[in-house]
């Protein structure tokens, strides 16, 4: 005869048997159709006159894509996956002064991977633009949305708490600090499930300290074992940092998700030009800058950030995992005669009428190897005070056999010359002008 703790053992193992697991389950090959609106309005704070101001803005972004897995991480979640754009565009209005960001269409074809904690994403088609790299990357991390809910077991009743990995990839933190985010599930009705997500979050971003408040609701549908609709918002209250100002924001985040058939534009002929791993060749991690008056290109590593831009000046700073490393300005020079261009002792008098700066030791001069290129290039490097700031500077002047001519200013902490190593000549290598090879 069987006991009655038999019994109710018994009947909550046929009821677990029978329960469907609340979780998502995607396969290698899986596509799925997102579309991603975001609404955001804030506020920046700038320093003017001497005063701390705040400028209003308000932006405004849709993202449409098909999206295909490529690779499975060991717990079953997507770690990377090619996506097609068909749309990507965003619309900033800071202080009445708007700003619109588009993909390029021979960008269409995006690869989004997570060989560790932070997604990184690149075109097999080439180097992005910076834009096209923040409008790519920066979006709402769809990648981690499947780590919203549990992933085993029934339907909790009981709230559950995201892991670290999510909270920092869907705030998009460089680096988390703590968080207090939990899901709960509200509803389960014929198969369809609503849940909560809340809770407050602290990270670092581009250098900068980050604190995030949470309030989003999802649906979770059991037919498709996916989380087909999801409403976020997000207020974070951002200090300022190295590349940006210190800013308090609000956002709304409306995101669909459909299952379907493999489309034309991820078949396997179209990701042929994928790399097979996660090793990604420079030419397609490199960021792309072109000047709207074709005076001159520039190729660099992610590191660099541009924080400034005239119609004669453009200004990039390398910040490295959150470090300040240098700031390097570009300058559009005035043209010379073909075939000709400063002399050193131009180029000297040059760098010595740099506002503010005291020469206190000459570190390194002389003319720098271009290769084939075609080019003209002159460096000068020195100690000395920087609006009496110890600060080292290395100057470098770039001609074309056309007469164009670019001047670019490294300024750094000498402390910093080490973590600094080559990459100045790295940007100077790339810097192409017309009539050099590559323009």
């Amino acid at each position: 005869m069987f006991t009655l703790q038999f019994v109710t053992a018994l009947c909550v193992f046929l009821s677990n048997q029978n329960a469907v697991s609340f979780k998502e389950q995607p396969q290698a090959d899986d596509c799925l159709k997102i579309e991603l609106s975001l609404n955001l309005k804030g506020e920046m704070k700038v320093q003017r006159d001497g005063k701390m101001i705040a400028i209003p803005m308000v932006a405004t972004a849709n993202h449409h894509f098909e999206e295909r897995v490529i690779h499975l991480s060991t717990s079953g979640i997507p770690d990377k996956v090619a996506r097609n754009y068909s749309k990507a565009e965003a619309l900033f209005n800071i202080e009445g002064n708007k700003s619109e960001r588009t993909l390029r269409k021979q960008r269409s074809l995006i690869v989004a991977q997570k060989p560790e904690s932070s997604i990184f994403v690149y075109s097999p088609k080439g180097p992005l633009t910076r834009e096209e790299l923040e409008l790519t990357g920066e979006h709402f991390d769809t990648l981690s949305i499947a780590n919203l809910i549990p992933d085993k077991g029934p339907v909790p009743k009981e709230a559950w708490k995201l892991k670290d990995a999510t909270v920092q990839a869907i705030c998009n933190f460089e680096g988390l600090s703590e968080h207090t985010i939990t899901g709960k599930a509200l509803s389960n009705e014929n198969g369809i499930v609503t849940f909560k997500i809340e809770g407050t979050a602290t990270g670092v971003e581009s250098g900068a300290s980050v604190s995030s408040t949470v309030d989003a609701t999802g649906i979770w549908n059991e037919k498709t074992a996916r989380i087909t609709n999801l409403s976020w918002k997000q207020s974070d209250n951002r200090e300022a940092g190295p590349v940006n100002p210190a800013s308090k924001t609000e956002m709304e985040i409306t995101i669909k998700r459909e299952v379907l058939e493999t489309p034309q534009t991820l078949n396997d002929a179209a990701l042929v030009s994928i790399p097979q791993d996660f090793d990604v060749p420079n030419l397609m991690t490199y960021v792309e800058f072109k000047d709207q008056q074709g005076r001159f290109d520039l190729s660099m590593s992610r590191d660099w950030q541009l924080v400034a831009k005239t119609e004669n000046h453009l200004v990039l700073r390398l910040v490295e995992k959150g470090d300040f490393i240098a700031q390097a300005t570009v300058s559009v020079w005035s043209k010379a005669e073909p075939g000709k261009h400063l002399s050193v002792a131009e180029f000297k008098n040059v760098t010595e009428r740099t506002p503010g700066w005291v020469v206190e030791k000459d570190l390194q001069e002389g003319e720098v190897p271009s290769g084939d290129k075609g080019r003209w290039v002159y460096r000068i490097s020195a100690l000395g005070q920087l609006d009496n700031v110890p600060t080292m500077q290395n100057y470098y002047v770039v001609a074309s056999p056309g007469g164009e001519q670019v001047v670019v200013t490294f300024s750094l902490s000498p402390k910093q010359a080490e973590k600094l190593g080559t990459k100045d000549l790295s940007l100077i290598g790339s810097l192409e002008l017309p009539g050099t090879s590559g323009k």
